[in-house]
């Protein structure tokens, strides 16, 4: 028997269902980096943990997840990093004086931009540590989603590899995405309010 599998039956029995989803299906949705995943998987099951490192979750962001196609952090974390990027929008909007301007005090954003630094530090460090088992999440739904779906194997194989795996062009629709959201608060600086707001 070879380690995966030996890892997998150890930490989820001789039938390596993994949330109660076969361990081969897992492999196939992921694609050719499931076997590091289900090791990962396999050594948090043992551990009692939620905690696995990710790199690139840790240094890519949100986009990690569009990469790895789970939308709901996705799309949760880039609100996240959105709402933090506010209290710069608004000092932008004061420094060039919009018309949206808050007026606030340079002190105010003093303290808003440090309190700002300690959340995306503390978001960062939740999406390092978690974002496996977030990716774990929304895989078991989807995956649990589609074998309702499709109960003949051939058929559902191939949905599984045709929506898991990975996607670059989510990657470049959330940096569009943010593109123009950076248009937008750009617009709300620099022009006036009739024109874009």
């Amino acid at each position: 028997m070879d380690p995966l599998h030996r890892n997998l039956q150890a930490a989820f029995g001789k039938d390596e269902l993994i949330d109660g989803i076969p361990s081969s299906d897992w492999m196939t949705y992921i694609g050719t980096a499931a076997p590091a995943y289900l090791n990962d998987y396999s050594r948090m099951q043992l551990q009692h943990t939620k905690i696995s490192l990710s790199f690139s979750a840790l240094l890519f962001g949100p986009f990690y997840f569009f990469y790895r196609k789970a939308w709901k952090p996705a799309f949760a974390f880039l609100a996240a990093e959105l709402l933090l990027f506010v209290p710069t929008l608004l000092q932008m909007m004061q420094i060039t004086g919009s018309s949206l301007s808050l007026g606030l005090s340079d002190s105010t954003y003093v303290v808003l931009g440090r309190v700002v630094s300690l959340a995306s530090f503390a978001l960062m460090l939740v999406r390092g540590r978690f974002a496996k088992w977030f990716y774990r999440k929304s895989a078991a739904e989807h995956i649990r989603r589609i074998r309702a779906e499709f109960p003949d194997d051939a058929q559902r194989s191939v949905v599984l590899s045709a929506q898991g795996g990975v996607s670059w062009g989510a990657v470049l629709g959330s940096l569009l995405l943010l593109m123009v959201f950076g248009a937008c608060a750009a617009a709300c600086c620099w022009a006036p309010i009739w024109m874009f707001c």
